[in-house]
């Protein structure tokens, strides 16, 4: 999957573990906010969203984050 045909609800779906093995330099994100993603042994059982819920952070913002480092 190329990474301009990547969309927002994409990433969202997209298992955590997933996304950190498809590009590494998000793991920057996760750990900036203080999320225990990197590693953690559920990840492959946690989409993006759910990850975004547990946290409690601002789901637009967070996947908006993403999306500039898979982008770059």
């Amino acid at each position: 999957m190329e990474n301009s045909t990547i969309t927002t609800e994409l990433i969202a779906e997209k298992m955590i573990s997933d996304l950190l093995e498809r590009w590494p330099e998000t793991a920057v994100l996760f750990k900036k906010h203080n999320m225990a993603c990197v590693g953690c042994a559920v990840a492959p059982f946690y989409s993006v969203d759910d990850a975004i819920t547990i946290y409690s952070l601002q789901r637009d913002e967070f996947l908006a984050e993403l999306m500039l480092l898979i982008r770059e």
